[in-house]
Order: C-alpha cells, then sequence, then structure tokens
C-alpha cells in the first residue's frame, strides 16, 4: 500500500525535530497462476508408443526419452526440423488416452499445448486392430477439450509399416480412407522410411 509520512515531513522553522508520523496504508497481496502453453507450428499427437518422440528424435536434434512401455513421455519436448530451406518448430505430446480432456493419464495437462500449434500430426500405429477407433478416440479427446482443436490442420500419419507386410498394409490404408475420407501417410520411423516425404508435407 501506500507508504507513510515521515518526521520529516512536519518540519518546520519552529519545530526541528518533530516527532509526528503517519502509517502507511496495509499492502494488498495474491496468487498468481500462470500456465505455461507452448509455441509451435506442428504437435504430434497420439496414443502411448505410437511413435512420437521417435520422430522427433530422427527428424531433428531434440533427444526425448524413448521406451517400449506407455507414457515414457511425461512432458513435452521440441524440436526444429530444417527441411527445404524450411525452419519447423515440432511439439511431441506425450501420450493421449480415452478421458485424456478429463484428466485421464494427466490429458488434460498436455491437450492445453496444442491450442498453441499451427498444425497437428497425428501419429497411429499401423499395427493396431481398430484403427478407425483409435483415430476417433483421439479425435473426440480434441473436441471434448476444446472444439477449435478439430478445425486445426492436421495430417494422418501410420507408423511402423515396417512390422506389417505390404498387403496387409494396403488393405488397413484402404479400410481406413474409405471410412475417415482422409489422406494417410505411411511412415517407419524406426527404418527413416518416407520420414522427409512427411516432413516435407508439414
Amino acid at each position: 500500500g501506500n507508504g507513510g509520512l515521515g518526521n520529516s515531513k512536519f518540519k518546520s522553522s519552529t519545530n526541528r525535530s518533530p516527532r509526528k508520523f503517519t502509517y502507511g496504508k496495509k499492502g494488498e497481496e495474491f496468487t498468481l497462476w500462470l500456465e505455461l502453453k507452448l509455441i509451435a507450428d506442428v504437435g504430434i499427437i497420439g496414443f502411448p508408443n505410437a511413435g512420437k518422440s521417435s520422430l522427433l528424435s530422427i527428424s531433428t536434434r531434440a533427444r526425448p526419452k524413448i521406451a517400449n512401455y506407455p507414457f515414457t513421455t511425461l512432458n513435452p519436448n521440441l524440436g526444429v526440423v530444417f527441411i527445404d530451406n524450411k525452419e519447423i518448430i515440432i511439439a511431441d505430446i506425450p501420450g493421449l488416452i480415452e478421458g485424456a480432456h478429463s484428466g485421464s493419464g494427466l490429458g488434460d495437462k498436455f491437450l492445453k499445448h496444442i491450442e498453441r500449434c499451427k498444425s497437428i500430426i497425428h501419429m497411429i500405429d499401423i499395427n493396431e486392430d481398430d484403427l478407425v477407433d483409435k483415430y476417433k478416440i483421439i479425435r473426440n479427446e480434441l473436441k471434448e477439450f476444446n472444439p477449435e482443436l478439430i478445425k486445426k490442420r492436421e495430417l494422418i500419419v501410420f507408423n511402423k509399416i515396417d512390422l506389417i507386410d505390404e498387403k496387409e498394409k494396403k488393405e488397413k490404408i484402404m479400410n481406413f480412407t474409405k471410412k475417415i475420407k482422409k489422406k494417410v501417410y505411411d511412415i517407419s520411423v524406426e527404418k527413416n522410411i518416407n520420414v522427409k516425404n512427411l516432413l516435407r508435407a508439414i
């Protein structure tokens, strides 16, 4: 609050050493919460173990923790891709699960970072049984958290094509695109197959 008046303020020609003073006003205090939201050109989303951190690692100099178990990534990681004279900032968003928008798997803490991303890479493990269902679950979590998120430009990526034969891969992609009506990028981060083509499409 405002300070009080010291005794020097009451000094006069007749009172050279005044003892009078006034108290200052009581100060105010408040608690301020600051929320950090990462800013990136592209956010990589998907279920745990879809290969999001591996894509960030192979594409940039970022070195996120990578392991073969769910929720290896517990905090968003940033990396910068330099391709075709372009600089692209990529954010690896920790794995999302059903119920993420309401806090399951700390999902609500992660989804907020997607709000500041211009585009989304939606990564799915092509070896999953129901790819359409997996896709719709994550899309629904985005919508429930913030309907504006599903309006962002989206690149759908099927990863781990090195673990599946060519015929089955084509069948899965055909069945998916027939129902979802969107283009799919098929890659293998592990074998570095089609990764550069994906980055050029961003």
